[in-house]
């Protein structure tokens, strides 16, 4: 549970403060494209290499395939919320 409110809810916060502070310091530039892409970033569910990392070592299969079902899972729902909002924010 605490991996999927971080993964979908807290970093999207932390990546709209780490843009905003990158568009301060004059970083990035201002396109609204652009900084739809980046704000994205950092609302996708994690990538399939966590499970393929796993399935090398051999540790955690069953955990790390439990934690992706829920993530992809709830993604579909907090990707469209975080997708309007970013939207609306770089209007």
């Amino acid at each position: 549970m605490g991996i999927v409110v971080v993964r979908l809810i807290l970093l999207p916060f932390f990546g709209i403060l780490i843009v905003k502070g990158a568009i301060y310091f004059s970083l990035v530039h201002v396109d609204p494209l652009y900084l739809f892409v980046l704000l994205l970033q950092y609302a996708l569910p994690p990538a399939m290499n966590i499970g393929t990392i796993t399935q090398l070592f051999g540790a955690g299969e069953t955990e790390c395939s439990v934690i992706m079902l829920w993530t992809y899972g709830l993604a579909s729902f907090s990707l469209t919320f975080w997708s309007m909002f970013f939207m609306w924010f770089v209007a």
